[in-house]
Formats: structure tokens, C-alpha cells, sequence
């Protein structure tokens, strides 16, 4: 029996390459943010570069050139005499003796030079719930075991966003699904218009039509409310998505729909019954592209959304390290980790019928 192997190629190297830069990327910034959101300490500049390690840099200096040590200069044809230092218990200065006159100027009394060396030293981080406890206690409420820090309205952004994120989810795909089968499977007059208006529609980025969305929404008293929000998201995705599922449902089987026919099923309850379940994979696309979408928009929630109450995620958390005052860095890990949650428990359990739909596999001839 001949043994095959297999030769390493150029471009099997160069993909291999690619994919281990794409793994470093993606995995360490968010080992990174992982490690930060257990730091009780707010800045980044207590955290170290390495994760789920603190870093303590140690600077290694030599005797001072001018006093060789001793710390003070001395007089002509006297010997050395060092400067005694007391200290307490937590090693602070409590006194120096000696001839205080005669302290080195180079080393102010010190004895040492400038740093030669900076050693970095690595201990492994004890982790702490404290950002988290800071995110999910109430702004009028004491974060438990301190005294002065007030907590956040996180939990309040966080179900606004699940809200506004749900709402457009189910309109996007209601609308966009019912529209593609339309344009796939009928003919009608003016379809050859709508689904060219609909193209010439994504031609246009959604920031050309800011300012009259918000004199629009301003009109309808919607500034300020989660509903106008659901509806922008939800009409400004309506063009490309139907033209996405009619794309899909253009490749489906027609016989399917024809046998329900034949069974007397009519078209309304073919589509219910038989093209939506052939449809599932490209249905849960449209979901989870529907339900992130809006996720983590900050643009558009920034311009509607005023009072803290109504703020989504996108908008309370860059508040956190926007401008001078703000530098909770850790706690904005500590909130950015607790949003992939959602996202990771979808794709979880949408996984096998998203490949589905990638592989374009399901319900086709």
C-alpha cells in the first residue's frame, strides 16, 4: 500500500499564515478585555499588556556618580559618612540623620543614579466581580462595599437595546420575507419599478438623510423613544434584505409550492407551511444580521436618544471613556464583555443553520 503525504505549498503557508494573524487579532484583544474587566482600578495604565497578569515595573540604578553612594557630598579630607534613613512599618520615611548640609545635590540624599535598567515583572491577577457590580447597581444606589461610588443604568440601557434589537428582528424579517417571495413567485404591474426603485434605494448611505430623519421623527413626537428608533432600523433595512430573500427564494424549487397547490392549499398557506420551512436557513441570516445590526449603532441613538433612561448600550458605554473626566476603561470592558453574551448564545444556537445558509445547501435544486 503506497503512503500518501502531503506537501506543504506556498500558498497552504501563506493561508496558514493569514489564518494564525486573523486568530492573534481576534483572540488576544479579547483575552485582553477579558483580563481588564476583572481590575478593580479604573485606569488602563493598571493593567498589564500580558492577560490575566499584573505587571510591576522595577528600575535597577547605579550609585551616584557624584557622591558614590553615600548620598551627600563630603567636606575636604573627611571620610564618608553615609546617611542613616528610619522607616515605619509600611516602609515610609519617618527621619534622616546626618549632615544635612552636605545632602548630594545629584541624588538628594538618595545615593543612587540615574535608572540603567527597568525590570517588568509578571504575578498572576487576582480577578474581582467590582466593575460588574458597579455596572448592574442602580445609579441611586451605593455599589455593595463602598462608600462613595454610585452604580449606572446599565441594566436599563442594556434592555432598552435588547428591545429595540428584538423589534426590528421581528419587523425586518416579516416585511423583507413577505416582500421577497412576492417579488420571486407573482407578477404584478410596477414590479419591475419597485424592485429597481429598491436598488437605486442602497445606492444611498443612510448618513445623506440624517437631518431629515430627524426633522421627520421630530414631526411625529418620536425623538427621545425607542419606537423611532425601531422604525428607522427597520425601514432604512427593508430594500437590500427583500432584495437578499428574493434572491434566495429565486433558487428554491417552484414543484414545492406547485404540489401544495395541487393539494389546495392556497398561496398564503403554501408560503406558511411549506416555502418558510425550506427558507429556514436564509430566515435565521436575515435574523442574527437583523438582531446585531442595531446592537451596537451609535450614530443614530446619539443623535434621537436624550435622556440616560433611554440610551442604548452603544451610547452609555462610550460616555464612560468620552472626555477628560470619564476614564472608567475597565468597567467599559466589563460592560463590552457582558454585550457579546447575546451574541454568542444566538450564533451558538442558530450555528449549524447559518452554515446552512452559507453553503446555499437547503431546500435548492
Amino acid at each position: 500500500m503506497t503512503k500518501l503525504t502531503s506537501k506543504a505549498t506556498p500558498v497552504g503557508i501563506f493561508l496558514n499564515i493569514i489564518l494564525a494573524i486573523n486568530v492573534l487579532i481576534v483572540v488576544y484583544p479579547v483575552l485582553f478585555t477579558i483580563s481588564s474587566s476583572f481590575t478593580k482600578s479604573n485606569s488602563l495604565a493598571a493593567t498589564s499588556i500580558i492577560p490575566f497578569t499584573t505587571q510591576v515595573d522595577k528600575e535597577i540604578r547605579d550609585a551616584c556618580a557624584k557622591c558614590q553612594g553615600t548620598g551627600y557630598i563630603p567636606e575636604t579630607g573627611m571620610e564618608y559618612i553615609k546617611v542613616e534613613t528610619e522607616f515605619d512599618e509600611d516602609l515610609n520615611e519617618v527621619s534622616s540623620t546626618g549632615p544635612e548640609d552636605r545632602i548630594c545635590p545629584e541624588c538628594n540624599g538618595t545615593g543612587k543614579g540615574k535608572a540603567t535598567k527597568v525590570v517588568h515583572k509578571f504575578s498572576i491577577k487576582k480577578p474581582t466581580l467590582y466593575q460588574y457590580r458597579r455596572l448592574l447597581t442602580s445609579p441611586d444606589k451605593l455599589v455593595k462595599g463602598e462608600t462613595t461610588v454610585h452604580g449606572t443604568n446599565y441594566k436599563i440601557w442594556y434592555l432598552n437595546t435588547l428591545k429595540i434589537a428584538v423589534m426590528n428582528t421581528i419587523i425586518t424579517v416579516f416585511i423583507c420575507t413577505l416582500a421577497g417571495y412576492i417579488f420571486s413567485r407573482f407578477e404584478f404591474t410596477g414590479r419591475k419599478q419597485i424592485m429597481g426603485g429598491l436598488i437605486v434605494l442602497q445606492m444611498f448611505p443612510s448618513f445623506i438623510g440624517m437631518v431629515a430623519t430627524y426633522v421627520i421623527l421630530w414631526k411625529f413626537n418620536a425623538l427621545n423613544t425607542l419606537w423611532g428608533l425601531v422604525l428607522v432600523y427597520s425601514a432604512g433595512s427593508i430594500p437590500f434584505n427583500s432584495q437578499l430573500m428574493k434572491g434566495y427564494f429565486d433558487t428554491m424549487s417552484k414543484d414545492i409550492a406547485e404540489a401544495a397547490y395541487i393539494d389546495g392549499a392556497s398561496p398564503l398557506v403554501a408560503f406558511i407551511r411549506v416555502i418558510l420551512p425550506s427558507a429556514k436557513p436564509q430566515i435565521v441570516f436575515l435574523s442574527l444580521t437583523s438582531f446585531t445590526g442595531p446592537w451596537m449603532d451609535y450614530i443614530f441613538p446619539r443623535m434621537i436618544l436624550r435622556s440616560d433612561d433611554k440610551k442604548t448600550l452603544a451610547v452609555g458605554l462610550f460616555e464612560m471613556i468620552s472626555g477628560r473626566s470619564n476614564d472608567n476603561f475597565t468597567m467599559f470592558a466589563a460592560g463590552a464583555i457582558l454585550v457579546a453574551v447575546p451574541f454568542t448564545i444566538l450564533f451558538m444556537a442558530g450555528q449549524k443553520t447559518l452554515l446552512m445558509s452559507m453553503a446555499g445547501t437547503s431546500g435548492k435544486e
